[in-house]
């Protein structure tokens, strides 16, 4: 087996049951399993920026079990892919390690099919037309920061399950946002600019939760404290510092802004310190829930019918098997065909920032 270059890149998206493949992909994840015998398998997470491939290891696995081949690496595979529990699951018969510096990187970070100036021309509309002047005090600390502006326009929105790619966090607040100013019209009167303020920053603490240099993991930060208590000292840190201006910044705002962050989770068994108690942290709440949600239904379901499946496989999120409708207008509607035609993006890493970039830390 021999490790090439760019050209003999997989693509997850166009791999088939009875396809039998060799290139290269992202190792996202080794788990050790142990066979009825005692000996050990694997299943491994691969990946490229199409999408990824649930893939098992049975034999040939010594390179994996004494970590010559580890999580995020860049691996050749050879093997072959099959069905199993109704999802395409890939055999692996061989792998072996590819240097970095025979590999592109934008091969395997998948970028949001929205153009992010699209989406920054929408999210600097949103700013402008905040009329509070502490709330557009607050959001111009963050927003008009090039360092944090880049983060928050990159970072993705989850590891795995909606909008797990370049862009996907500002891509999800986006359309938090629509959700929760449809409900605002529906259930006047409520304080706009509160919820503009309270939407935008609801899951900024993603962009220290998550690192995205070659793929989408968790930092240390982020497995210990979560985004939502992350997120809070962010934004607690800048308005201390704004109190201590001449301007001042009340506590009014301070304590709401903070409880739609804290609160955007819903219940505490989903994560949340506190639930929602205002109208607009309930607003946020059921917007976020309805985003996430129809989003992972839609990329899984676009996915199965890329498969030319009718029924997704069991969903853990959903508890259930999916149906999966047809294609509007006989377009296909997958998420991954969109991606795949989207420009490449360099990753970030939320590590790689300067010790006086203070706006990304507890008190900018």
């Amino acid at each position: 087996m021999t490790a090439t270059a760019r050209d003999s890149a997989l693509k997850c998206a166009n791999m088939q049951p009875g396809d039998s493949v060799s290139g290269l992909l992202l190792l996202t994840s080794v788990e050790r399993r142990t066979k009825k015998n005692g000996e050990p398998y694997f299943f491994l997470g691969l990946r490229d920026r199409t999408g990824s491939i649930q893939s098992v290891m049975w034999d040939n696995h010594d390179a994996v079990r004494d970590g010559r081949v580890a999580a995020d690496d860049f691996v050749f595979v050879e093997g072959h892919v099959s069905e199993f529990n109704n999802s395409v699951q890939l055999t692996v018969r061989e792998i072996q390690r590819v240097d970095d510096d025979k590999v592109d990187v934008s091969d395997f970070l998948a970028v949001s099919a929205i153009p992010r100036e699209t989406m920054e021309a929408e999210l600097d509309a949103l700013i402008a037309s905040v009329e509070s002047t502490e709330c557009r005090r607050l959001l111009d600390r963050f927003f008009g920061h090039d360092r944090f502006r880049d983060l928050f326009c990159t970072a993705p929105a989850a590891a795995r399950i909606h909008q797990a790619w370049i862009g996907g966090l500002l891509e999800h607040t986006l359309c938090v946002m629509k959700t929760a100013l449809h409900l605002g019209q529906q259930y006047q009167p409520f304080d706009r600019d509160l919820l503009v303020t309270g939407t935008l920053f609801h899951d900024v603490g993603k962009i220290r939760e998550y690192s995205w240099r070659r793929s989408i993991g968790y930092t240390d930060e982020g497995r210990l404290l979560g985004h939502i208590s992350i997120g809070a000292s962010m934004i607690d840190g800048a308005i201390r510092a704004l109190q201590r201006e001449p301007e001042g910044f009340s506590e009014h705002y301070r304590t709401h802004i903070l409880h739609l962050i804290l609160s955007h989770h819903g219940k505490m068994e989903y994560g949340a310190p506190v639930v929602p108690k205002t109208k607009e942290a309930l607003m946020l709440h059921y917007a976020d829930y309805t985003e996430a949600y129809l989003a992972s239904f839609q990329q899984v379901t676009d996915d199965a019918r890329e498969q030319g499946q009718q029924w997704t496989g069991y969903n853990r999120m959903f508890e259930s098997y999916l149906f999966v409708p047809p294609a509007a207008n006989g377009a296909a509607g997958d998420i991954r065909s969109a991606i795949a035609a989207a420009p490449a993006a360099g990753g970030m890493d939320t590590h790689e920032k300067p010790a006086d970039d203070v706006v990304l830390d507890d008190t900018p």
